[in-house]
């Protein structure tokens, strides 16, 4: 199994390890900002039967950085489309991207 991510707009989601992602394991999400970001952020992941699985709202974005904080997870319950969308939550930047498990 393997999976791919597409991404769009100031915020580039990234998953880390997505050639060995499959259902019923857990994705890692991390970051890359092309933006000026101002905390606080929202991210949202609906999963392929349209209902969310994850919807936060977290201080820093983590980046993979050494003074980054945790990716962020979530359980892939089945194979399809994840989408995720990030932006800030008092501003206009924002990213979303497609997490394609198959």
């Amino acid at each position: 199994m393997s999976a791919r991510i597409e991404y769009s707009g100031g915020i580039e989601s990234i998953c880390q390890d997505p050639g060995a992602l499959a259902p019923g394991m857990t994705a890692k999400l991390i970051f890359r900002l092309w933006d000026d970001v101002t905390p606080p952020v929202t991210i949202k992941i609906k999963g392929p039967d349209g209902k969310i699985v994850l919807d936060r709202v977290i201080r820093e974005l983590p980046t993979g950085s050494p003074q980054s904080g945790s990716p962020v997870t979530f359980l892939v319950a089945t194979a399809g489309v994840y989408l995720v969308d990030v932006k800030e939550l008092y501003g206009q930047v924002e990213g979303s991207a497609k997490l394609t498990v198959s």
